[in-house]
């Protein structure tokens, strides 16, 4: 039977850890991002997305403003919205919400066509630029939005909107004669239709995703064709002469093993070929997801779970490229990486997949927005220097602090609806079963079936789960990074057998008491010896959680830093400005490199004195204002 998630309705996420998250999005970032999305907030880049939309439905007179993907910020937030709304009701935002939704249906054309760029700026030029006009992105979103809000509220007005759009593009793409044998150059539509497809059961939706993937990279390249033609205009001529892989459209997705091109792209792509491989029973897609998934957490990832190293084409690379100053590691891409780690663990059953995505989670996401919900990180690094990289031109897209908001503001909206829809990732279930892929504290219901956790996992050894529900097969995950040692059922000892990742318990639950605890022991991590930018340096974990050193809890000149690595850690206080929950600080036994203050290059040989290096979470740094910040040191042994 195929795995599915649990409805974001019959779930609930608490603790005091996600409950600070959850209501800092509800309190301030929703409101926060409605404000920046209607220029009201003084500091904050210029967005003119609303505003796009009022001249585009005949409210107000002017010109387009932004980034021809403008409109896709208004649909993340509205995504957003849905969720929150899903899980705790608000009259006031559903007002607000619903209001949002007439204006979007009033910039919609007769034909069911919406995108503000097109309709102020270009009336004459639909799908003209499927390479870098994004509709078919914007459309994605828009999708994703009216799935998301029709399922948390009922209504259908949005829905609507939706699939006359929807109706739209299937209109005008596909093989028959006079339609456009194209697809999008920024994939997102295809994992939208596959929602689409989900809630209205209209197989043409399906089709049509199954349609945009099929066709693409196919020879000879629709977008090498379009850029011939007398009505293609260019948008961003910068982007132009990257290669076809940029935009994975070099070959078939169905022959892709190695990912490749613009990391956001690829992994929405990635996440629409899994749903369909899951869906479809399309062995051949799955083998290329199989293998794609494989290149990325084997070759191509951080220790953070941060994606695309390269600031040129936000992109992938090569295997083992991954240095930690110049990563661009973008906020969405980690967002993508776990959307296509939950298709992956729908399709496979596997809990490896539920590891990535915790540890991009706990990491890469987190780590995109400040601790008061008003500050982003669209790249995230895993050192930085503010003294280098304020005049390196090289470093220009590395922040030392998290931004109000941005020219392209794709991140901070992506990242409020994924906390907003953690729900989604935390649980699945077949008729025969439940899983726990996120130690999440909260509660979940499937029919007679209950789960009830009490943790403050990743930040405590300890889960404490009660069950309900008579006969079914429970399957928690037994996680790569903090390994399940105890598990107790009622008091009992319990062996720990796993299969697939997970520990499979089946039997009549009636209101049982289970207790895992898992091995949090802070430890060293090393990099493989491929990956010689980290060559003879150490990071520290503790379960998931990456850590790292900051100026300002140190010294100056963290490099000069040798950690002494046959040493234990031991926790430490954190600092009252970053408390959160149960959360530790820890303490590494290390030396530092005292060097002469005579000249830049001189003989006089560096001394190392004993110290020790104080650690934060990764995620948490940048809260203290500017200074210098380091995942990997210089190790003293490695043997």
């Amino acid at each position: 039977m195929k795995i599915k998630p649990l409805p974001l309705q019959n779930v609930t996420i608490g603790g005091s850890f996600w409950n600070r998250y959850m209501d800092l999005v509800r309190r301030e970032v929703i409101p926060y991002q409605w404000d920046v999305l209607n220029d009201r907030i003084a500091d904050a880049a210029h967005s003119g997305c609303v505003q796009n939309f009022e001249i585009a439905a005949g409210k107000k007179q002017g010109e387009f403003y932004g980034m021809c993907f403008q409109d896709s910020d208004l649909y993340k937030w509205l995504e957003c919205v849905a969720y929150s709304l899903a899980t705790l009701p608000d009259p006031k935002l559903e007002a607000l919400a619903d209001s949002v939704i007439e204006l979007i249906g009033a910039a919609q054309s007769h034909d069911g066509y919406i995108n503000t760029f097109y309709t102020i700026k270009y009336p004459q030029s639909r799908w003209t630029n499927l390479q870098h006009g994004h509709e078919l992105y914007c459309a994605g979103h828009l999708i994703e939005a009216a799935v998301a809000y029709h399922d948390a509220t009922g209504k259908t007005a949005i829905l609507d909107i939706a699939t006359r759009f929807a109706d739209c593009i299937d209109n005008v793409f596909g093989l028959g004669e006079g339609q456009i044998n194209g697809y999008p150059g920024h994939q997102e539509i295809e994992l939208a239709l596959f929602k689409l497809y989900e809630v209205t059961n209209e197989r043409r939706y399906l089709n049509l995703a199954a349609y945009f993937i099929n066709e693409r990279g196919k020879s000879p390249n629709y977008f090498d064709e379009e850029q011939k033609k007398s009505e293609y205009k260019p948008i961003f001529a910068e982007l132009t002469p990257m290669g076809r892989d940029y935009s994975q459209s070099h070959i078939p997705p169905v022959e892709q093993r190695v990912a490749t091109g613009h990391s956001v792209r690829a992994t929405y792509m990635y996440a629409a070929m899994a749903d369909l491989a899951s869906e479809l029973n399309d062995k051949s897609l799955a083998t290329a997801c199989d293998a794609l998934y494989e290149d990325i957490t084997t070759k191509q990832m951080y220790i953070t779970g941060a994606i695309g190293s390269a600031a040129s084409g936000e992109r992938f690379t090569s295997a083992y490229d991954l240095p930690g100053d110049l990563i661009y590691g973008e906020t969405c891409a980690s967002v993508g990486l776990m959307m296509f780690c939950r298709r992956m663990n729908i399709l496979h059953g596997s809990a490896d997949y539920a590891d990535t995505m915790e540890l991009a989670l706990y990491n890469t996401v987190l780590a995109g927005m400040s601790l008061n919900g008003k500050g982003f990180f669209y790249v995230n690094p895993l050192e930085v220097n503010p003294k280098i990289i304020n005049e390196n031109p090289n470093y220009k897209h590395i922040k030392p602090v998290r931004p109000p908001w941005f020219d392209c503001a794709c991140c901070p909206s992506n990242l409020a609806r994924t906390i907003m829809g953690l729900g989604l990732y935390v649980y699945a279930k077949t008729p025969e079963a439940l899983y726990v892929n996120l130690y999440c504290e909260g509660s979940a219901k499937d029919n007679e079936r209950e789960i009830h956790i009490r943790s403050a996992y990743p930040f405590s050894d300890v889960v404490n789960l009660t069950v309900h529900g008579g006969a079914f097969k429970l399957y928690l995950r037994n996680p790569k990074y903090a390994p399940i040692k105890n598990l107790t059922i009622n008091g009992k000892p319990e062996a720990i057998q796993t299969e697939n990742g997970y520990i499979i318990l089946s039997r009549n639950f009636q209101g049982d008491e289970i207790k895992l605890t898992f091995d949090m022991t802070p430890g060293y991590v090393y990099s493989a010896g491929e990956l010689q930018y980290n060559t003879g340096k150490v990071a520290v974990m503790s379960g998931p959680i990456v850590y790292c050193a900051e100026e300002i809890d140190n010294e100056p000149l963290l490099a000069s830093y040798v950690v002494d690595d046959k040493q234990p850690i031991v926790p430490a206080d954190m600092p009252g400005e970053l408390s959160l929950a149960n959360i530790k600080a820890l303490s590494v036994p290390a030396y530092k490199y005292k060097h002469s203050t005579g000249d830049l290059y001189n003989k006089e040989k560096p001394v190392l004195l004993p110290c020790d290096v104080y650690l934060i979470p990764y995620f948490l740094w940048a809260n203290r204002g500017v200074n210098e910040m380091r995942v990997f040191l210089s190790a003293r042994t490695i043997t």
